[in-house]
């Protein structure tokens, strides 16, 4: 029997997929969308800053999310279709908790922080010198928009399994996530995405 508190494991596979996702899809949506109406890091220090800078930062959320609900729908019909019910929500709960969850905020910060590290890195050559010495209220910033998306890949995910879970024609009250739990993480990421955007949008004028 396992005493103690149970570590939180990061499952390497979800974490490569989930990365290579979230990076391959908001690389499609870059060249689909407008520059203007899609934010990127360097946009800010460019003569084609988007239109509405806090309307294309949740546009650009739209990669994690998007990548988090696929692999949250794929997990869940996967998982417990291979063993019986009963014991496999048990199973999954577990895990859910204290292995994917965790796995997928932190794949989705650091998708974006894959985007985001040549500006931080090289700073003094790609900033633009207007806000040049605000060095350190942007890497705040960043910091903020990284756990957006770790957030919003979490949401995707929890958002894929509650919709699952309404959809299956057993009404047990028992559910993997709550509304309450999903309400949490949505609200997390509403207001660092939120704040992020409302500085950027302000320092950047």
């Amino acid at each position: 029997m396992q005493l103690g508190r149970p570590r939180l494991l990061v499952d390497a596979l979800l974490f490569v997929a989930t990365v290579f996702c979230t990076l391959s899809v908001g690389r499609v949506l870059s060249l689909i969308i407008p520059s203007e109406f899609y934010f990127t890091f360097q946009s800010l220090f460019s003569d084609r800053t988007p239109q509405n800078l806090i309307l294309a930062i949740f546009g650009k959320m739209t990669a994690p999310f998007a990548s988090g609900f696929a692999l949250g729908w794929f997990i869940y019909g996967h998982a417990l279709s291979a063993v019986s019910p009963a014991s496999a929500f048990s199973g999954f709960a577990r895990r859910l908790k204290i292995q994917w969850s965790p796995t997928m905020f932190l794949s989705g910060f650091f998708a974006a922080f894959l985007s985001a590290w040549p500006i931080i890195v090289y700073w003094d050559l790609l900033s633009n010198p207007e806000v040049g010495h605000l060095e350190p209220i942007f890497l705040i910033l960043y910091s903020l928009y990284m756990l957006g998306y770790g957030y919003i890949t979490l949401f995707g995910f929890l958002g894929a399994i509650f919709i699952k879970e309404h959809l299956e024609i057993n009404q047990d009250s028992t559910k993997l996530v709550s509304m309450a739990e999903l309400s949490r993480v949505g609200i997390l990421w509403l207001l660092n995405s939120g704040l992020a955007a409302t500085a950027m949008e302000v320092i950047t004028k």
